[in-house]
């Protein structure tokens, strides 16, 4: 005997099962009638019972659903069974062509498109929401001039009392049977995983998505017939893998906070055999620990077609994007919260603002957004508009019109169904800034000084080193493009922000270059403190360059303090402008360097300042007088 209980609201429906269960041979728990007000209580016996499943329609099936754990089927009428009602419909009516109401739940039927011009009538659905509503709905289709109303029991109540033609919406054996085989295919998976019943629900909920199982060890324990489509690969080839070696690219600090309690829900992106998926990730309780995570994986449509299509995002056209997210190497934790927005932005078509300093990895986190979205089928063109005059900027990015064909294409169309990157977008002209906004926009685009109306799709991401909004209050930037560019906004942290990430990256490149160069330079921990309290304004690019330098010039194995500030003095003196004089005054004092290092690190906060170097207040305000640092800071 199978554990369902099948709880219909009417005997003619009940019959209709009995007929089925006869005909397939199964035998259940319960079969009975029972009357909405008493369903959630019927239900809830039957699962004392001992019922696993419940098999009901309609309002019944949402009631049980919304107040019990227990996953319950539902049986919407098939286009077959509603054709039929329609037929009747007519009969009853003696009309050709009958105007008909139905108010129902939409959980009631598998589909009601095109039933219309299959049956030669016309149709009005008014969906309920709430059992409430149904009079009221009941009286908007006899206004709207409907002949027949077809509905559930308080539909049909309500439209006998008022003397209303009405039918009542019958579930047939079709419905009944593809009810009854998905209740006992879900047995089936329940005795294969005894684990808690909200994982059979979300089974339930994405049976038509890819579906990955992972238990709290990150091990892949299960996945479906659509993740196996996806791989090429039997399940047997997966199950036992941890998830990061057969899903590359996934991010693994998300699955970690559900699997810890941290997250209840999350998404994010990644690609398997070149199709771009959208993942959303959900924890399975059990007995009240988390005991692994169930993973829905659905496709992302790519913008266009034609000549983008097939190239994995990679290289078209000459223009390539070459990097995803598992090329950033920082590891800090602001980073990761970095590279987990971008992985969200990255599924959406709208533009990308990336703020950041020179070396802090802006173009990677450009080009992994890219490989991540649905523009990663086409080509990825990159512009830095300060190198640029403003003319210039137009022509590289609209082309030169009818006029001269042989010249190249605008980026614009170049990047036809893919993506331009805009490198230090805060030096693009106002001109341009207006007529970027109108193309990516508005699809109007700027041609021998005129707009013209174009399907072209474009995803834009944009980089700045300065905060646009001030830019927007000084009028050097359009207020109207900044509020587009600014809704998915990254802000990557500088690296002075990260000393633990300094020590970490000094020690890859010493390594790195000791290698390059047959060297074996090491470095002090006093010399890694300095190289961590330095400004590093060039980010990883300074830092690695650094580094080089320091291997090959290095006359001992092992660098200490002193060489390190002597050879940070060298390589980048502080320069300031001294209004009074007009002189250029270089920094060349290493203790007037650290000075001014932390200031600028502190805000210019000189007691943070006194207690990083342990002296006092006083001491350092001499210190910074006779440096001649005190007039930035109000001295």
């Amino acid at each position: 005997m199978e554990r369902i209980a099948i709880l219909l609201p009417r005997q003619t429906i009940l019959e209709y099962a009995k007929n089925i269960l006869e005909k397939e041979k199964v035998e259940v728990q319960i079969l009975k009638v029972v009357d909405n007000s008493n369903a959630v209580v019927e239900a809830k016996e039957a699962i004392e019972a001992g019922a696993r499943v419940i098999i009901a329609r309609g309002l019944q099936a949402t009631l049980i659903k919304e107040n019990l754990n227990i996953p319950v089927v539902e049986m919407p009428i098939t286009v077959r069974e509603i054709g039929f009602m329609i037929l009747k419909a007519r009969n009853v009516l003696k009309k050709v062509h009958p105007s008909i109401g139905i108010v129902a739940f939409e959980n009631m039927f598998e589909s009601l498109e095109q039933l219309g011009e299959l049956f030669d009538f016309e149709l009005h659905f008014y969906k309920l929401k709430e059992l409430e509503e149904t009079r009221g709905l009941v009286s908007q289709a006899i206004k709207d001039g409907v002949d027949l109303i077809i509905g559930g029991v308080k539909t049909n109540q309500i439209a006998f009392e008022i003397g209303f033609p009405s039918l009542f919406i019958e579930s047939g054996e079709e419905s009944i049977r593809n009810g009854l085989r998905l209740a006992v295919h879900m047995l089936e998976l329940a005795e294969q995983e005894r684990q808690n019943k909200a994982q059979i629900d979300t089974l339930l909920d994405t049976s038509f998505s890819g579906i990955i199982k992972i238990n709290a060890y990150q091990e892949i324990v299960a996945v479906n017939r659509v993740i196996e489509q996806l791989l090429v690969k039997p399940s047997s080839e997966i199950i036992g893998f941890p998830i990061d070696k057969v899903f590359t690219g996934i991010d693994l600090e998300s699955i970690e906070g559900i699997l810890s309690g941290r997250e209840e829900l999350y998404s994010t992106s990644f690609s398997i055999k070149n199709h771009l998926l959208m993942v959303i990730g959900a924890p399975i309780q059990y007995d009240g620990h988390y005991s692994g995570a169930i993973l829905t994986c659905h496709k992302v449509r790519p913008a266009g077609q034609g000549d983008a299509e097939g190239t994995g995002g990679k290289f078209v056209n000459g223009y390539h994007a070459g990097h995803n997210f598992y090329h950033i190497h920082r590891e800090s934790g602001e980073m990761k919260r970095c590279i987990k927005q971008a992985r969200s932005y990255a599924i959406s078509r709208n533009p990308v603002l990336i703020y950041g300093e020179t070396g802090t990895e802006k173009e990677i986190l450009a080009e992994a957004i890219h490989n991540n979205s649905p523009q990663r089928g086409g080509p990825f063109v990159n512009i830095n508009c300060s190198s640029l005059t403003p003319e210039e900027q137009k022509e590289v990015l609209f082309g030169f019109g009818e006029e001269n064909r042989k010249k190249p294409k605008g980026a614009l169309e170049a990047a036809a169904f893919g993506t331009v990157f805009l490198e230090e977008v805060d030096r693009l002209s106002i001109e341009c800034q207006y007529l970027l906004f109108k193309a990516v926009r508005d699809r109007l685009f700027w041609d021998r000084d005129s707009m013209v109306k174009r399907v072209l799709s474009v995803r834009l991401i944009a980089s700045a080193g300065k905060e646009l909004g001030l830019l927007v209050k000084q009028g050097r930037f359009r207020e109207d493009f900044y509020f587009f560019l600014s809704a998915l906004k990254i802000s990557l942290p500088p690296l002075r922000k990260e000393p633990e990430e300094i020590r970490r990256f000094a020690g890859l490149y010493l390594n790195k270059y000791n290698s390059a160069y047959s060297r074996y330079v090491k470095i002090s921990d006093a010399a890694l403190h300095v190289m961590e309290e330095y400004f590093w304004e060039g980010n990883l690019l300074q830092l690695e360059c650094f580094c080089e330098r320091l291997v090959l010039t290095a006359h001992r194995r092992k660098v200490e303090e002193g060489m390190v500030q002597n050879l940070l003095q060298d390589l980048y003196p502080l320069i300031r402008e001294e209004n009074e004089t007009g002189q250029t005054v270089r920094s060349q004092n290493p203790e007037a360097l650290r000075i001014e290092m932390l200031l600028e690190r502190c805000g210019g906060r000189r007691f943070e300042v006194a207690e990083a170097m342990k002296i006092s207040t006083t001491t350092l305000w001499r210190k910074m007088k006779r440096y001649g640092i005190g007039k930035k800071y109000e001295l």
